[in-house]
C-alpha cells in the first residue's frame, strides 16, 4: 500500500462519508461531484486502497465482536 499522509486520509474519509451521505439521501449530483473531486484531488488508486483500508477495518471490528460475543454481535441480536 502507499504512504498516504495522515491528514489527506482524515480528508478522504470525511469527504467520502459526506458522498456516502448524499447518496444514500438520493443527492446523486452531490455524491458525484464529491466523488469527481476525489479523484481529481488523490487519483483513483488512492481512493480505492482508502476503501480496502476502510472494508478491512469494518471486518477487523466485525472478528474482534465474534470473538467477544459470538455470532449474536454481528446480527445484531440482544
Amino acid at each position: 500500500m502507499s504512504d498516504i499522509a495522515a491528514a489527506d486520509e482524515r480528508a478522504i474519509l470525511d469527504q467520502l462519508r459526506r458522498l456516502q451521505t448524499a447518496h444514500h439521501s438520493g443527492d446523486q449530483e452531490t455524491a458525484k461531484a464529491l466523488l469527481d473531486d476525489l479523484f481529481t484531488r488523490y487519483g483513483q488508486a488512492t481512493i480505492a486502497e482508502m476503501r480496502w483500508r476502510q472494508a478491512n477495518d469494518q471486518l477487523a471490528a466485525d472478528v474482534e465482536l465474534f470473538k467477544v460475543f459470538g455470532s449474536a454481535a454481528l446480527r445484531g441480536d440482544d
